[in-house]
């Protein structure tokens, strides 16, 4: 078994010396996309019953188009079986590309939609705070009674309506009368 952090490390250390990172790392979401989309595919290409050959053949015909490192990346885990460590692979190549270029992914949680405006806004806190540029996420939560639970880099900001009422809620319950 591979382990996908040493594979997704060396494929973006080349892409990186070969100044390539950013156009890998597009395809590599197309990929992803394509293998969790179509399952059964991938797993025919992790398949011991199909003569390697074939497997390979399946690759170059389906990803021609790609990088000829991230082809030989792709060819190399249908080699070894490990079509299904892509999405890690691709996880841990991202993490490397968001760190190398300073950039932090966040989630805003809310009720509602956040406007694009009200994104930008939160973003550029965040960036000001970090001094990162922020890739921010809105996700709607029905749990989420108002405000925002704002999360990145392992980091929970819990500004939401909820978790002030817990602490209005605390504080009252602690208070002697």
């Amino acid at each position: 078994m591979i382990r996908a952090s040493d594979y997704g490390r060396a494929l973006f250390e080349l892409a990186r010396q070969e100044h390539r990172e950013g156009e890998i790392g597009e395809e590599m979401a197309g990929v992803r996309a394509i293998l969790e989309q179509q399952p059964a595919y991938a797993r025919l290409l992790d398949s011991p019953a199909l003569p390697r050959e074939q497997r390979l053949s399946l690759v170059e015909e389906a990803f021609s188009s790609l990088n000829l490192y991230h082809l030989n990346f792709l060819k190399i885990l249908c080699e070894k079986h490990a079509v299904k460590q892509y999405a890690a692979c691709a996880r841990v190549y991202g993490q490397l590309y968001d760190q190398a270029h300073g950039i932090l992914r966040a989630t805003a949680m809310t009720a509602v939609a956040m406007s694009k405006g009200q994104q930008a806004a939160l973003a550029k806190k965040l960036e000001a705070m970090t001094g990162k540029t922020v890739k921010l996420t809105n996700v709607v939560d029905a749990r989420v009674l108002g405000g925002v639970t704002l999360r990145f880099a392992g980091v929970q900001l819990d500004g939401s309506l909820q978790a002030r009422l817990e602490a209005l809620r605390q504080s009252l319950a602690a208070a002697t009368v």
